[in-house]
């Protein structure tokens, strides 16, 4: 009996296992660190994310030592492969003293497009005070939204030249109405005869 109930334990574990697997489709991501000067990036992080929870989780980070950081532009990205290109670069460009500053902490954002995969990356700063830990990275999850969809009216008429056509002056009073003066005379003049 008590081998039955090992083996069942076993395996409602292993059914458990493999269902929060499925649930979780945490990919990794290797983040590059690229100076200008130099001619290769070195690794700056490793991420991994989960785009249907949008939560993200930092596994290595190695900053640059205080040496390390050049005084010119980085580079920070990723590489993407395309059908076109095994080895697409896809990044940007910031300021190195911004972002490893004294008094900033680096926060990594991560753009993920509507089919769950990361197109874009960025770094931006901010102060450490809000932070306990300066010397760790933020990461996060940024979702591609649609924007808001421009309500349209009805399409614009020009005329045989190209040009929008003139706009008509407002009519006045007695040119909209007109045909109501014109009964009123008709009513003041046919109703005043004399009577026999």
């Amino acid at each position: 009996m008590s081998l039955f109930y090992t083996s069942l334990f076993i395996l409602l574990s292993l059914l458990f296992l493999s269902t929060t697997a499925i649930a979780s489709d945490s990919r990794p991501l290797e983040i590059l660190y690229w100076p200008v000067t130099k001619p290769e990036p070195s690794v700056l992080a490793h991420v991994t994310y989960d785009p249907a929870s949008l939560k993200s989780e930092l596994v290595d980070y190695s900053p640059p030592s205080a040496a390390e950081v050049p005084q010119n532009l980085v580079r920070v990205g990723f590489y993407l492969a395309t059908p076109t290109n095994p080895k697409q670069w896809v990044g940007t460009l910031t300021s190195p003293s911004a972002v490893w500053g004294n008094t900033q902490k680096p926060t990594l954002r991560l753009h993920i497009s509507s089919s769950d995969e990361v197109y874009h990356v960025s770094l931006a700063s901010e102060p450490t005070s809000n932070s306990p830990s300066s010397d760790q990275l933020l990461v996060e999850l940024v979702a591609n939204e649609l924007g808001p969809r421009p309500q349209l009216n009805r399409p614009i008429v020009v005329g045989p030249d190209g040009k929008n056509p003139e706009e008509l002056p407002e009519k006045t009073l007695f040119q909209k109405y007109w045909w109501v003066f014109l009964i009123l005379t008709f009513l003041a003049m046919s109703g005043g005869g004399e009577q026999q």
